[in-house]
């Protein structure tokens, strides 16, 4: 049986669970700006691929392994989205920033 959690303990595994994005975006823009980082990566792949098969396809015509070792050589960009941070150490980063005064210029 499930035993209950006092509001303490309640409180502790909600700052552990929570997460929080620190990344220099607001919550609301990183769901856009994710898909559309995912969506620049793939497309500039993909035009890198189209670029290189049409140079290849203006000359003569190519055997199928220099088609495919060029096309192979049109690198993806890499790119990741950084792993969101629990919400205790994320107020304990704000706490320190407000603390020190970062930001505030006379």
């Amino acid at each position: 049986m499930k035993r209950i959690r006092t509001p303490q303990e309640k409180k502790a595994l909600s700052l552990e669970n929570d997460r929080r994005n620190v990344v220099a975006e607001s919550q609301w823009g990183a769901r856009d700006a994710i898909a559309k980082r995912k969506q620049w990566v793939n497309q500039s792949h993909r035009k890198a691929v189209h670029q290189e098969l049409s140079a290849l396809s203006g000359a003569s015509p190519a055997d199928p392994e220099a088609v495919e070792s060029s096309v192979a050589a049109a690198k993806r960009h890499n790119w990741r989205k950084h792993p969101d941070v629990p919400l205790k150490q994320a107020l304990l980063v704000r706490r320190s920033r407000k603390s020190s005064g970062a930001g505030n210029e006379p």
